[in-house]
């Protein structure tokens, strides 16, 4: 990385790797361009087919590029299908089956026959446990000193049976990391081509199950991010790229590529976080703080909510894969509901819509790759709202009578199911079973955890968010729904608007009263050291550094704490701590216990490296609305018991102008997705090219 990243006149690339789609914006100094491509079962093509084919459609050199933020699933979908290194365990004696035990909380409290994913699938083989003589006691004390010879014996082992990657974790390294290093530096001296995660590297903090679990998964996933990365890197390069190369991680920071490869496990929630940080940007353009996040592409829907501030995952909750982790990661849900979404009956002739998908290949019945199975994309094409020769920008042959056909076929000519009479009552029917899904998995997002969504504005974006955005905006309650400017791209945009990022934590667990104001500052001032360092070896100037400090509390007795913000030991500063503490204790539950004591968890630092502003174009406000339509097409609303037909007018976005009106019902094409502007609604084009849709109560 270079300081020349924090200039306002790059050629920047962002590419965010979907299930479905790759998708891929370049920023110039004239201007933007997008583009989209297929995935592909190698991540690393469809991003250097995407980055490779945006610069010729831009006839921009790859030499020309400055720099490239990349959004990967890479860790993700290794994570859970159960691939990745062999990975062996050392931690201290005693605690072999901290990993397979986890807590007495599981996923379903009062079921006897539920699946437990470590249990199941476990990061660590048991017989790939190993234990190892050494002790700590807290505050930082060595009792029982490592027993180095045992070390190498026990990675002997694992190496000769085939362990490729191995997780250090030994009880209470959060407060004295020194036989985690050491053990590092043997297994370094004398096995060099075996990576090594220790617990105090990846995650400095108590609770045995949660760090052994997140610094297993770690070494698990290392050497297949290393992999990936290398070969994106010698990809890139074999096509003439030099540019620096950042990563997306789930904090919604950027990091290095470096940072990345040993610590893959900060990126698990890559693609969704970059999601997050656009709804953010577009909400911020148009002065909504408070809004829910829709962003529904081809294979599932991330949902997020933003109360006028990007909040990050509780650690409770915190589980990827069935598999819980305690890196910081923004809070995200995702549900199977896409446009590669399957509508099925089970056995009991209940009607399904996902999470069962078609994905990117073979695709919706309309691709003609090969699917019967009618998807909601299917449904969208039956019931008129996608334009067959418009889709993808004319780039893809839809052929509409497949879509009708899985429908009829799979849904209405079922011998034991007369449930649906046409295929646009089984469409109809579909987009509603789907539009409940993301209703009800939004309602636990918002009203479950105290937020009034009448209150929210929705940013629906992805290929199929702005295609479904006002429906389930209606049953929620939303007056105001935002569709961004080329929504396909819209995570790959918001990789663009993200900094350079690194969050540090060290365990202090004392009673907030006895922890003395220079401990604390101390404490800082080791993990800013710690940032710096990093910024420093990141090349961004340092201009452009900022630090946040924080702090965890929680009552005594309780098993989860609450972040707040830090801001110096000076005066009374146990008061002003507690005081935020219960303010946020009673924002987040409703109460808070006045008398109770206080217990100082963690103290945090984030460093945060400015890399660059993003400032898209703005549209012009001169053109004739009437230049901008292209066609009227038949297209079905309603209900499947009360479908409507109804002649309405299609737009192409990239014609219409800023404080344009659209009456609905109505159409707006545009490559990468498709609006419906639905009846009783009106679209008002905005001069940052979004489009806002309104009820017609709400105007």
């Amino acid at each position: 990385m270079t300081s020349k990243s924090s200039s306002g006149s790059e050629t920047r690339v962002g590419v965010d790797v979907g299930g479905t789609n790759t998708d891929v914006i370049l920023v110039t100094p004239e201007g933007e361009r997008t583009f989209k491509t297929p995935s592909t079962a190698d991540p690393s093509e469809s991003t250097i087919t995407g980055i490779v084919e945006v610069c010729r459609h831009a006839g921009i050199d790859p030499d020309e590029v400055d720099q490239i933020l990349h959004g990967t699933t890479v860790a993700t979908n290794a994570l859970i299908e159960h691939e990745g290194a062999r990975t062996g365990l050392l931690t201290t004696k005693g605690f072999r089956d901290v990993l397979h035990i986890g807590r007495h909380r599981k996923p379903h409290s009062f079921s006897l026959q539920q699946t437990i994913p470590w249990q199941e699938h476990p990061v660590v083989e048991r017989r790939h446990r190993k234990e190892i003589t050494e002790r700590v006691y807290p505050p930082d004390e060595i009792i029982t000193p490592l027993d180095e010879n045992g070390v190498l014996e026990a990675t002997a082992d694992l190496v000769d049976d085939g362990v490729e990657s191995i997780a250090v974790c030994y009880l209470h390294s959060y407060l004295n990391r020194e036989h985690e290093d050491r053990t590092k530096e043997l297994i370094g001296e004398a096995f060099p081509d075996v990576s090594v995660s220790t617990s105090s590297d990846v995650v400095a903090q108590f609770r045995e199950f949660e760090r052994f679990t997140t610094t297993a998964i770690n070494a698990r996933l290392e050497p297949v991010m290393s992999t990936y990365l290398t070969r994106l890197s010698d990809g890139l390069a074999d096509e003439g790229f030099d540019a620096e190369v950042l990563i997306m991680q789930s904090n919604g920071g950027m990091a290095s590529v470096q940072n990345v490869a040993e610590r893959p496990v900060t990126t698990l929630v890559s693609g969704p976080a970059a999601g997050v940080l656009s709804a953010a940007f577009e909400g911020g353009r148009v002065d909504e703080p408070n809004l829910v996040m829709l962003d529904m592409g081809g294979t599932s829907a991330d949902i997020s909510v933003i109360p006028g501030r990007v909040l990050e995952r509780d650690p409770r909750d915190s589980t990827v894969g069935g598999y819980p982790t305690i890196t910081p990661m923004l809070d995200i849900e995702t549900i199977g509901a896409g446009g590669g979404s399957i509508a099925w009956f089970d056995d009991a002739m209940g009607f399904n819509v996902g999470p069962k998908s078609a994905g990117a290949d073979p695709g919706p019945a309309c691709y003609a790759r090969g699917n019967d199975q009618p998807t909601t994309t299917d449904a969208q094409v039956v019931l008129g709202r996608i334009d067959p020769d418009s889709f993808l920008g004319g780039e893809l042959d839809l052929e509409p009578e497949r879509s009708r056909a899985a429908l009829q076929t799979r849904l209405c000519d079922r011998t034991d199911q007369s449930q649906f009479e046409t295929p646009e009552k089984a469409a109809l029917a579909t987009l509603e079973v789907a539009n409940t899904n993301m209703y009800r998995a939004i309602r636990e997002q918002t009203v479950q955890r105290g937020y009034d969504p009448r209150e929210y504005t929705m940013v629906a974006f992805g290929g199929a968010g702005p295609m479904h955005g006002a429906s389930i905006a209606e049953k929620l309650g939303v007056s105001t729904v935002l569709i961004p400017p080329s929504p396909g791209i819209a995570s790959a945009r918001g990789l663009l608007t993200g900094n350079v990022k690194y969050d540090y934590q060290q365990t202090v667990s004392s009673p907030l009263e006895a922890v003395g104001g220079e401990f604390v500052e101390e404490a800082f001032e080791r993990l800013e050291a710690r940032g710096r360092a990093q910024l420093e070896r990141d090349e961004i100037e340092s201009s452009r550094w900022a630090f946040r400090s924080s702090v965890d509390c929680l009552y005594d007795g309780q098993g989860y704490e609450l972040n707040i913000g830090f801001d110096g030991t000076d005066g009374d500063w146990h008061a002003r701590l507690r005081e935020r503490f219960e303010a946020r204790h009673e924002a987040e539950y409703g109460h808070y216990f006045e008398d109770d004591p206080v217990e100082l968890l963690n103290v945090r630092v984030t460093a945060t490296g400015d890399v660059q502003s993003y400032a898209p174009p703005e549209i012009a406000a001169t053109g004739d609305l009437s230049a901008a339509q292209t066609a009227e097409s038949t297209v079905v609303f309603g209900t499947a018991d009360a479908p409507k037909e109804m002649t309405v007018p299609r737009y192409d976005r990239a014609k219409l102008a800023a404080e344009h009106v659209i009456g609905g019902p109505a159409i707006i094409d545009e490559f990468d997705s498709t609006v419906v502007v639905n009846p009783g609604w009106e679209a008002t084009i905005g001069e940052n090219g979004s489009i806002t849709l309104r009820t017609e109560d709400h105007q």
